[in-house]
This record gives structure tokens, C-alpha cells and sequence, in this order.
């Protein structure tokens, strides 16, 4: 004999709200973190998207370290053209246990990212998901931005670059 159970007139089932993006970033991750802004977050699903192919491929946790910057919080030592932060294609990472050189070179091959950086003063990779026909490449080193090209690539990710770029 089957039970069925009665559901009380005048009850709706108890939605739960959750702040998960996807199975390994929630909203949190991506939040502005100048402390002065209440603005709701902005982020690419695109972004989102690859971030999570970049975990699997990794097998480790990815944190990100600057994800939706408001306009108003934009510092730092290096000034671009454009943030891709302030509209929410963008994020700074680093990952558990593995040095900034080897996660560059992992998320080269997630085509989801088509502008990625090398920071050395921070020690962060940079990832976005920026609309450009062709990707952009580029490392932070001593407060200059340097575009990564095939004459330069190998001083900052090659094999013996990888212990200490000059």
C-alpha cells in the first residue's frame, strides 16, 4: 500500500536561495573588494565557464583573487586601457599548490580566455574573456605591462625561466 502524503492547502515548498555561480564558484568569489561599494556584481558566464574547464584540467582549487571591480576602485600600480574587470569578464587567480607559470600555460589552452596575463609583482594570472578576434598576452613585471610576443615568450615561460625571470 502506497502513502501519500498531503500537502497542507495555503504551503509552498521552501525555496532555497543560493549564491552559486556553478559547481565551484558562487557569487562571493567574483565580489568587488574595495569595502566601499554595494554594487551587485557583474560577471561572465563565459568567464565563469572557463574558469571551471581551467579546475578540471587542473584537478585543484582555483581562487580568485579580484574578480567584478566597481569603476570607482580601480588602483593598482598598472593602468590599462580598458579593465575588463569593472564589466565582469575578468578575473585574477592563483591556484592551490601550483606556481603562476604553469597555470598560465594551463589556461593558454581553455579558448574561453582570450586575454591572459603573467603577474610577477603580484603573483597572479590574469584571465578574461574579452571579445577580440585575436588573444592577448601579457606579464607584469616591475609595475610595466609587456605584451608577450614569440621573440620574448621563452624569457618568461620557458622551462628555466620558471624558477626566476630577470
Amino acid at each position: 500500500m502506497s502513502k501519500t502524503r498531503k500537502r497542507s492547502k495555503g504551503k509552498q515548498p521552501r525555496r532555497v536561495i543560493s549564491n552559486r555561480i556553478s559547481d565551484h564558484f558562487s557569487k562571493k568569489d567574483f565580489e568587488c573588494r574595495c569595502g566601499q561599494c554595494n554594487r551587485a556584481i557583474r560577471v561572465s558566464l563565459g568567464l565563469v565557464g572557463g574558469l571551471e574547464l581551467l579546475r578540471f584540467k587542473l584537478r585543484k582549487r582555483i581562487e580568485i583573487l579580484k574578480g567584478f571591480q566597481c569603476p570607482d576602485s580601480q588602483s593598482g600600480s598598472v593602468k590599462f586601457n580598458r579593465n575588463y574587470h569593472t564589466v565582469g569578464v575578468a578575473a585574477d587567480i592563483q591556484v592551490q599548490d601550483m606556481d603562476i607559470f604553469t597555470v598560465f600555460k594551463e589556461a593558454e589552452t581553455v579558448p574561453e580566455f582570450r586575454g591572459l596575463g603573467l603577474n610577477l609583482d603580484e603573483n597572479t594570472v590574469h584571465v578574461d574573456t574579452r571579445k577580440d578576434k585575436e588573444p592577448f598576452r601579457y606579464v607584469v613585471e616591475k609595475s610595466k605591462r609587456i605584451e608577450l610576443t614569440a621573440d620574448n615568450y621563452q624569457r618568461y615561460l620557458s622551462p628555466t625561466s620558471l624558477e626566476s625571470p630577470e
